[in-house]
């Protein structure tokens, strides 16, 4: 099996809050690391994602990510939902998946972690605090190796 690494992180932030998102993209930004990110709204919107369906099917323009961070509490399809999916999925349960929720609720973090979460972080209200972890999260994950998207780059 190939892997990726020294290269920039691909991530896919699956989180109802758009603010949220955009805080994300404005801290890796000043942040200055290479990276692409991409966000979606739900978890249904993930997993079209990852599958490559409708929209998504554009790999140039919304590339397989080698790193996803997801929120829990979404309307519909929610984090655990994801979490769930990806174990069912052995070509995507490879991803990296950080949770990252403003629950700190131990039985969420738990069930996270039992469901294959590899990290979980939980949202600050300050845009430095916020700042600092994505950095710290970024270059973490930027130094371990990553496995290669899935043929095709899509999970089915």
């Amino acid at each position: 099996m190939s892997y990726r690494t020294k290269q920039g992180l691909i991530i896919l932030m699956i989180d109802d809050s758009e603010e949220d998102a955009f805080f994300v993209k404005r801290a890796l930004d000043k942040s200055q690391v290479t990276h692409a990110f991409q966000a979606v709204r739900d978890g249904s919107e993930g997993l079209a994602y990852l599958k490559g369906d409708g929209r998504y099917a554009d790999r140039k323009t919304f590339p397989f990510p080698n790193i996803l961070l997801c929120d829990l509490k979404m309307p519909g399809m929610d984090g655990f939902d994801v979490l769930r999916w990806l174990q069912e999925h052995p070509r995507c349960k490879v991803i990296p998946t950080i949770i990252f929720s403003s629950s700190a609720i131990e039985s969420d973090v738990y069930e996270s972690y039992a469901l294959g979460a590899n990290a979980y972080l939980e949202k600050s209200s300050s845009l430095d605090n916020l700042a600092e972890t994505i950095k710290a999260t970024y270059h973490f994950w930027s130094r371990c190796h990553v496995p290669v998207p899935p043929p095709n780059e899509r999970c089915s």
